[in-house]
């Protein structure tokens, strides 16, 4: 759905890969409680619309629908959030040219 695939896999971990990118994926027994307020993991996609839409209509609960989370002079970062299964929070991002930039 996000363009991972496996590429390894160990005792309590995994290894992810997209193109160049690579996620490490550890259990961790007896951590510290969630915070619900912060997003773990920020995902960088080319269409967050697409990508929303894709994963919604999938079954993925979203917290919050695609949206300006950051303005700056000549860029918006828009992201659309939701909880993996042990409620770590997960961000779509996209980065845009401001148009009145």
């Amino acid at each position: 759905m996000l363009g991972f695939t496996e590429v390894d896999r160990g005792s309590g971990n995994a290894v992810l890969a997209s193109g160049s990118t690579r996620l490490v994926l550890r259990e961790v027994s007896e951590a510290a409680p969630i915070s619900r307020r912060l997003v773990h993991v920020n995902l960088e996609v080319d269409d967050i619309q697409a990508a929303y839409a894709r994963l919604r209509d999938s079954g993925v609960r979203f917290t919050y629908a695609p949206r300006v989370v950051n303005r700056g002079a000549k860029l918006d970062v828009w992201a659309a959030a939701f909880r993996d299964p042990d409620g770590h929070g997960i961000a779509l991002t996209q980065w845009r040219t401001r148009a009145d930039a």
